[in-house]
């Protein structure tokens, strides 16, 4: 006979649901705590977290954020926006997440466009209605946080706070640990770099500097004044090569502390750019500069890094193509941005290349076969850019040779750009 209570029973109830979630968040922490155990790699770890997530909360996506000096970089996003969310730099600010981590306290947005949130990535900004997000915070200090977000408005509640906060506290101890572990390794690659650099790039120049230099205390004065001079410019050439390693040591030395700090001013580029440029055309006689900038907003920069950076990029270009190619410097703003480019006519590179010639060490098959090198030059730039706040990057062009650049933030009073 049929009995309608078999059917109300078979239909879980409140109580029910919630102990069912109760056993899956159970199963969440466990899971995210075993992962975390058994990886060092951070990014994995919290991809793992997100991914573990979605079993347990309305989301439709979501991403952790870490504190990097004065931005908080994206490390891992899940959902449909996750390819324009991963790698996001959110500079220190009175926004939404700086808040989270500053203060602490989780934030629950039930609906972003009432509330006035305006989110970064066009596909997100148009798609996601609520927003939850809860520091990750170790030894009384946020280090990041852990956001969620759905298309849903007021798709989230007390009880996902509460899930998130149990999370956090668990991937905070292993958040702590894969950083540590990666920060020795980084460490110890530096170190290793500083070593082979002094081992090898630096031998050169020395030997040259002091073979030349013995030379012409013996026998200068009975010399042909063609073989003198060319000797003297032998030494010049060397000398040059060598305070630039130097200087690129320094560089590597304060990454492997941790240190690459600027203190960042107010600064026309427009004459560092020029300078550096004029410099560099009287070192590569057999090379065309040429240098195209207009009008050009003030930076926020280090003039001396700015010189370096310049000067490392047009010796990598000069070095991987021929004479007498044309290198072409090209300085233009963007929005809150002053963009630097060194484009050149050499042999080019591949698109796997462009994501990863800034790395130390890295240098590509082709770049060995043409040149030889340390593999640091473009790592210093990417340090010391970063450092003043902007970014590099590279392009293979179409038409042959590379894209090698930089951008640098403008002066606040110049830029017109809002947050």
């Amino acid at each position: 006979m049929y009995d309608p209570r078999v059917t109300n029973l078979a239909e879980p109830g409140p109580e029910t649901m919630v102990e069912s979630r109760s056993v899956a968040t159970s199963a969440l922490i466990i899971d995210i705590a075993t992962a975390a155990a058994g990886e060092r790699n951070l990014d994995q770890i919290l991809h793992e977290t997100l991914a573990r997530l979605q079993a347990v909360t309305p989301l439709t996506g979501g991403s952790i954020a870490l504190v990097q000096g004065d931005e908080l970089v994206i490390r891992a996003a899940v959902g449909p926006f996750a390819e324009e969310a991963l790698g996001q730099r959110v500079p220190r600010g009175p926004g939404p997440s700086w808040t989270v981590v500053e203060t602490l306290e989780p934030r629950l947005v039930p609906d972003m466009k009432t509330a006035g949130y305006i989110v970064r990535g066009p596909l997100g900004r148009e798609a996601i209605r609520s927003w939850l997000a809860v520091p990750i915070v170790r030894r009384g200090v946020g280090i990041g946080l852990l956001e969620i977000d759905s298309t849903i408005p007021e798709a989230f509640g007390p009880e996902d706070v509460e899930i998130l906060e149990t999370v956090v506290r668990i991937l905070s101890g292993p958040v702590e640990l894969a950083d540590h572990h990666a920060a020795e390794q980084r460490a110890k690659e530096l170190r290793e770099a500083f070593i082979g650099v002094i081992s090898h790039e630096l031998r050169t120049p020395i030997t040259t500097i002091y073979g030349l230099s013995k030379m012409l205390r013996q026998r200068g004065l009975t010399l042909d004044p063609e073989v003198l001079m060319r000797s003297i410019e032998d030494v010049e050439a060397e000398a040059d090569r060598l305070k630039r390693l130097v200087e690129d040591l320094l560089v590597l030395s304060r990454a492997e502390r941790g240190a690459v700090d600027v203190q960042g001013e107010p600064l026309g580029i427009a004459h560092v750019l020029r300078r550096a440029v004029e410099a560099e055309q009287a070192r590569l006689p057999d090379r065309h500069l040429a240098l195209d900038v207009g009008s050009l907003p003030v930076v926020i920069g280090e003039e001396t890094y700015i010189e370096q950076v310049v000067r490392n990029l047009l010796t990598n270009a000069a070095k991987y193509s021929k004479a007498p190619s044309t290198i072409r410097i090209a300085a233009e703003a963007n929005g809150g941005e002053v963009l630097v480019r060194v484009i050149d006519e050499g042999i080019g590179i591949v698109a796997d290349d462009a994501e990863r010639i800034f790395d130390l060490f890295y240098r590509s098959a082709g770049a060995s076969k043409v040149a030889g090198g340390a593999g640091i030059g473009l790592f210093v730039c990417r340090q010391l850019v970063e450092a003043m706040g902007g970014r590099v990057w590279a392009t293979p062009r179409e038409e042959g040779g590379t894209e090698v650049g930089f951008a640098l933030p403008v002066h606040l009073e110049e830029s017109v750009e809002l947050e």
